[in-house]
């Protein structure tokens, strides 16, 4: 856990000097915890040739620029040493979101990283996501907005019928709200990850998230920012002895000095830093479920990344008001 520490905070302050100085602190920490989660390693090579591609590829107004351009090309260094081709890649697929339908915002970029890199299906995603993303919409109009993109792109893989799967997350979100969580945007997601595995209603993951926040709650300070993983720790079975492992983790975090000032973040990236590693263990689990974790943590990652430049955006509008 103490390397874990260690290793974070070195990564932390690698990102923070190429990042820049007007780059928000918690945005830094999001992509740091992008690179630990995963087990990256950071290379700043590589990092910047992501910055570049990207601001080579976008006009000074695009979704792109800001305080979110630096977690874009994390998430592009993946793609090393193809980057310049994976930026390419990014900006066609998000033409295509656009044809379909979607607002040119940050969270149509995300959804584009989301999308399948085979070029002959850029259009039936991006069809069948926004199919999905109008009946949620019609289940949940005010809450249903392009923060959504994201989980409308990933969850549309699934191949359900979309005014099927929207009911399913409507009554997830009846169901967990039922059960004391607060209803807003951050339910909203949880019960649009609870449909991940199936859309078939079941009771016992309702059951399991309650219990999930109530141990967290007890033990850390858990928050709704909190539930979308939370719902994916339900989905995914994640055993107890694992749920101790990630509280122990996030007690370790907050004691860093990343976390001083955001420390309800320790619990997000200790979620995911311990459900990466549960996919390296074969006899856990499967392939395909190991991939479907790998698919929802990066989509989670997404959304948490958003959220945070939002948020910053606001607060510096505020001020200079």
């Amino acid at each position: 856990m103490e390397m874990i520490r260690q290793e974070l905070e070195t990564t932390y302050d690698q990102v923070k000097s190429l990042a820049g100085w007007s780059v928000d602190k918690n945005v830094v920490l999001t992509i740091t915890s992008f690179y630990v989660t995963a087990g990256r390693e950071f290379s700043a090579v590589d990092f910047n040739r992501a910055m570049g591609a990207l601001k080579a590829r976008s006009g000074w107004f695009s979704p792109l620029r800001g305080n979110l351009l630096p977690m874009m090309a994390a998430f592009l260094t993946q793609s090393a040493p193809m980057i310049e081709e994976e930026a390419d890649r990014l900006m066609e697929k998000q033409r295509v979101l656009k044809q379909a339908g979607f607002r040119n915002t940050i969270h149509s970029y995300l959804a584009a990283l989301l999308m399948d890199n085979e070029r002959s299906l850029f259009e039936e995603e991006a069809n069948r996501a926004k199919k999905l993303y109008d009946a949620m919409k019609k289940k949940h109009f005010f809450l249903t907005s392009d923060d959504d993109y994201a989980y409308a792109m990933l969850l549309g893989k699934n191949k359900e019928d979309p005014e099927a799967h929207a009911e399913a997350m409507r009554t997830y979100y009846n169901a967990l709200r039922n059960n004391g969580f607060k209803m807003g945007n951050e339910l909203q997601w949880m019960s649009q990850v609870m449909t991940y595995m199936d859309i078939e209603f079941e009771p016992w993951r309702v059951e399991r998230a309650a219990e999930l926040f109530g141990m967290f709650q007890q033990n850390l300070k858990a928050k709704p920012v909190h539930y979308p993983m939370i719902g994916f720790l339900a989905v995914f079975g994640i055993s107890d002895e694992k749920i101790k492992d990630i509280i122990i983790l996030a007690k370790q975090l907050e004691q860093s000095k990343c976390f001083k000032w955001n420390r309800e973040m320790a619990l997000s990236v200790a979620i995911g830093y311990i459900a990466y590693q549960s996919t390296e263990s074969p006899e856990q689990m499967s392939v395909s479920l190991a991939a479907s974790i790998e698919m929802i943590l990066q989509a989670q990652q997404a959304v948490m990344a958003a959220t945070v430049a939002a948020v910053v955006a606001s607060s510096a509008t505020n001020s200079s008001n």
